[in-house]
């Protein structure tokens, strides 16, 4: 084996087995306290899950109105993050707290939001992540679903999901086998396995950069992919990398019989923007016409507003740029108020 293809395999043992992210620690629930005088109130809760391990969250509840309200599930991505979808814990990164700006547009609009720290991560138990396939994932998801079900404040027959990135693959995994399921929000979800994202993952940069011909990019591609498969083959890689590689969500996403919002951004560097397209045509191939597919211009795959979208960039954005914009806010409110 050359020299070159070793390093490479010794660079995605790394990546693969090793998320990068600083520990993030059990915040205290007044962490999550909402603002002074909002409309509704946050509530620590414990979630236990069918594996026997319990996932700390919030639960928004309206109070602007009467009970019952009609509820989601909110679900993080492929990496470690806490409920806020934090994924480190230092500046600039934790200035981007999307689902904790999410949770407030809805609740302060009468619909109650949980959102929890994925499994070992924060203040819940299990993990460590890397070892959670993405079907295993699912499961704390439907835990979450479950609680929801039998809170007071909620009206069971009126819950959705909405899930970003992996997060979305997972909410149309419950949806396609759950038909009380009312509507699910899909952000940057992908409808190929992850062998197509990584090669996406690897082609962009280059491409956005502009410094090498087609031929060469394919090329560099090429050896990346190679080194890749290379490491997977000598059994390198996290249950959960694995199962990212493998999982094809397309066929999933033909079972799906509740209304959907797809939403992509056009300078995602993680999954392409046909993917949005692809899903849609998954929903609506057994008949559910019921898809809204919105492709947002300018924004990059965390959905921050960005003409550029490579990941490198990220650190540097975040410093100025780390709220979700109004806009892509009152589109996901405006859905789900219809449609749950």
């Amino acid at each position: 084996m050359k020299t070159s293809d070793k390093i490479l395999i010794l660079c995605w043992l790394f990546l693969v087995t090793n998320m990068g992210c600083a520990k993030i620690p059990c915040y205290p629930p007044d962490h999550y306290a909402p603002e002074f005088n909002a409309p509704y109130k946050a509530e620590e809760v414990r979630v236990p899950t069918s594996k026997g391990h319990v996932l700390a969250g919030t639960l928004t509840i309206p109070s602007g109105s009467a009970p019952p309200y009609p509820a989601i599930v909110l679900v993080t991505g492929s990496s470690p993050q806490d409920r806020d979808m934090l994924h480190h814990w230092s500046k600039p990164y934790c200035l981007f707290k999307p689902f904790r700006q999410i949770a407030d547009t809805l609740s302060r609009g009468g619909i109650a939001v949980l959102r929890m720290d994925d499994q070992g991560i924060g203040c819940s138990q299990g993990g460590p992540f890397e070892d959670i396939t993405i079907q295993e994932r699912a499961e704390d998801i439907r835990a979450g679903l479950k609680y929801l079900g039998k809170r007071q404040e909620v009206d069971e027959k009126r819950l959705g999901i909405l899930g970003v990135s992996e997060g979305a693959n997972i909410a149309a995994m419950i949806a396609a086998n759950n038909p009380s399921i009312r509507a699910i929000v899909m952000m940057a979800g992908t409808a190929t396995n992850g062998w197509k994202i990584k090669e996406h993952q690897y082609r962009y940069p280059l491409e956005v950069e502009g410094k090498l011909t087609d031929k060469e990019i394919e090329q560099k591609v090429a050896i990346e992919m190679r080194g890749l498969r290379q490491a997977v083959r000598e059994g390198k890689g996290s249950p959960w990398f694995r199962s990212f590689l493998e999982y094809m969500p397309f066929p999933t996403a033909t079972k799906i019989s509740c209304p959907v919002l797809i939403l992509h951004g056009d300078k995602d560097a993680h999954v392409p923007v046909e993917h949005a397209h692809l899903l849609s045509q998954a929903i609506r191939s057994q008949g559910n016409d019921q898809v809204r597919v919105m492709i947002l211009n300018d924004y990059n795959h965390p959905f921050l507003e960005d003409s550029d979208g490579r990941r490198s960039r990220y650190k540097e954005l975040l410093k100025h740029t780390n709220q979700l914009s109004e806009e892509l806010l009152m589109i996901i409110y405006d859905w789900l108020s219809i449609n749950l």
